[in-house]
């Protein structure tokens, strides 16, 4: 029996640690309460993080460079290549509605333009006592300078030089370098292209699409707010959210919706006769809807939505349908003439390694609004994803394939073995297990597993699940005797937990209370399997089980 444990400090990436990892390991329930509660004694421990929780290596030393050649030193600063994100900062950190205690007047924050190497960089400074009110804005448009850029462009930080502003700057920046595409843009199109054109359920109907139906972006996220930006551009109206969707991807729709929002926190039919009946009402009171957004599945509730009825709606009343294949991944379903964009965040299993950020959207060839949507995106498409990340974006998905099968049996054998547990004893502490094989909506699922081929030979449900608890004792307990890596981010070379629920919609009591009614309980652990051999992942849980069984029967008491 091998039973798995951190192979890092707290707050160190796992093996091979690099500045670019994004996960991190961050020890004990509490600590990830702490973490989300913003408690500095944590954060201070963290070397590595999701980089959109905040600048982090040489993003946060290029940015000191420049707080103190523009004499702001000691101010926070956030680093762009986009012009946009002044007006967008200002928007949403003196918003109240959105930042509630932590509001900021306009006169908090900083705004100046610098050149390096090229590159015209846009800062957002402000003071660091004020971080809750503005990090969420480099948080949920994902478009902050990566590590590689940001390493880049300090290999020029010498020759810097501040671009004058004139007239209300936030609303009139200099005009914006962005930055070179490379051969391996041309690379990731085609590949991307090739992997959503491959062995489609049916061949004979299937649209393929090309090259220039892909668009990069710099993390998953940019690739949901510009899609957003553009849509809205093409289609004014309501944002709909079907189900539940990655936090950042909600908080995002839930502050950029102009002309209103929607969620529907279900998938099951109840739900979808819900929207259905929504729809025919804003038709029959003339109030257009922009776009539904959809995961398939679900992040953490693992349910698939009834995509085709989402489909057929989208016809009915001329909304664009935007699909993300995020956790299922194209490498096992075929999603692409099921939707109108298929978005995807490659910095998860595409990538594999836990060391770049990306994301993407394919436009669908058969999508009624391609002959709007292709020209649109592609006149206002603007590089902002560094070269050095594409490269390694390229580099990494080599394997994707081999990976997804990896990620597939070891998730199947996670839940095989969670579900005897559950069957043969009764102190189990685990009251479900959410992974896309295991629910009632499996063959909503498997209507879009692509075909079998020799790379893929077992098309299957990724490496995500999440495990239900019966109290959060039992959970945390769990969760503290499990030896993976506990961290933001899924998709990974390491199995990867966290408390998800708790982290991200426990901080808020209304939406703790919102998102409990949709069954996100706070005593959950959510697991994402990496590449280790199947055996010893599951033995990690057994071990983890068995002394929350022990502890269970001892009232949980704690050493």
């Amino acid at each position: 029996m091998v039973v798995l444990t951190p192979q890092s400090e707290f707050g160190v990436a796992p093996p091979p640690t690099t500045p670019y990892s994004i996960v991190s390991n961050i020890p004990l329930w509490e600590n990830s309460r702490k973490f989300r509660d913003g408690d500095m004694s944590v954060a201070a421990k963290l070397k590595h993080i999701y980089p959109r929780f905040g600048p982090t290596h040489y993003v946060a030393q290029l940015g000191m460079e420049i707080a103190k050649r523009l004499d702001l030193e000691g101010k926070g600063i956030f680093l762009y290549l986009n012009p946009d994100m002044w007006a967008y900062t200002a928007r949403h950190a003196t918003t109240k509605s959105h930042r509630a205690e932590h509001v900021l007047k306009p006169e908090d924050l900083t705004f100046r333009c610098v050149d390096i190497a090229g590159h015209r960089v846009y800062a957002v400074l402000y003071d660091v006592r004020n971080t809750f009110g503005v990090m969420e804005s480099w948080g949920n448009p994902g478009l902050g300078l990566s590590i590689r850029g940001a390493e880049q462009l300090l290999e020029g930080i010498d020759h810097l030089w501040e671009v004058p502003l004139s007239g209300d700057n936030k609303e009139t920046p200099p005009e914006p370098t962005w930055t070179p595409e490379s051969d391996a843009h041309d690379g990731l199109r085609e590949r991307i292209s090739e992997l959503v054109n491959r062995a489609p359920r049916d061949p004979g109907t299937f649209v393929k699409s090309r090259p220039h139906d892909v668009f990069l972006y710099p993390t998953g996220m940019a690739a949901v707010h510009h899609s957003t930006r553009t849509v809205l551009k093409y289609r004014p109206g309501t944002l709909v959210i079907l189900g539940v969707v990655f936090h950042s991807t909600h908080h995002h729709l839930l502050e950029e919706s102009p002309h209103g929002f929607k969620h529907i926190g279900k998938v099951d039919e109840e739900a979808m006769d819900e929207l259905e009946r929504w729809l025919d009402e804003q038709k029959a009171e003339d109030k257009p809807v922009s776009y539904v957004l959809v995961e398939f599945p679900g992040n953490p509730t693992l349910d698939t939505p009834d995509v085709a009825r989402v489909k057929r709606l989208s016809e009915k009343h001329n909304f664009v349908l935007v699909v993300d294949d995020t956790i299922a991944s194209f490498a096992n379903v075929d999603l692409l003439d099921q939707c109108d964009i298929l978005l995807t965040s490659l910095t998860k299993s595409f990538s594999g390694l836990a060391n770049v950020m990306g994301g993407s959207i394919v436009l669908s060839p058969s999508s009624p609004h391609y002959t709007s949507l292709s020209p649109l995106f592609t006149s206002t498409h603007r590089n902002e994803l560094f070269a050095r990340d594409a490269k390694v974006l390229l580099s990494n998905s080599n394997d994707f394939l081999n990976r997804a099968a990896i990620l597939n049996r070891n998730a199947a054998a996670v839940a095989a073995f969670l579900s005897e547990r559950m069957a043969g004893d009764p102190d189990c502490p685990v009251v479900k297990v959410r992974h896309p094989s295991l629910l009632p909506s499996r063959p909503l699922y498997d209507a879009f597993k692509r075909a079998p081929t020799p790379q893929l030979p077992e098309p299957a449900y990724g490496c995500l699940f999440t495990l239900d608890f019966e109290n959060e004792d039992a959970a945390s307990t769990f969760h503290d005797n499990c030896g993976f890596y506990p961290s933001p981010h899924l998709g990974a070379h390491v199995t990867i937990q966290l408390a998800y629920n708790m982290v991200v919609w426990g901080r808020r009591p209304e939406e703790r209370a919102r998102f409990r009614e949709l069954g996100i309980k706070e005593e959950a652990v959510r697991i994402s399997v990496g590449l280790e051999a199947a055996e010893d992942i599951v033995d990690t849980i057994r071990y983890a089980l068995d002394k929350t069984v022990a502890l269970k029967k001892d009232g949980y008491k704690k050493d």
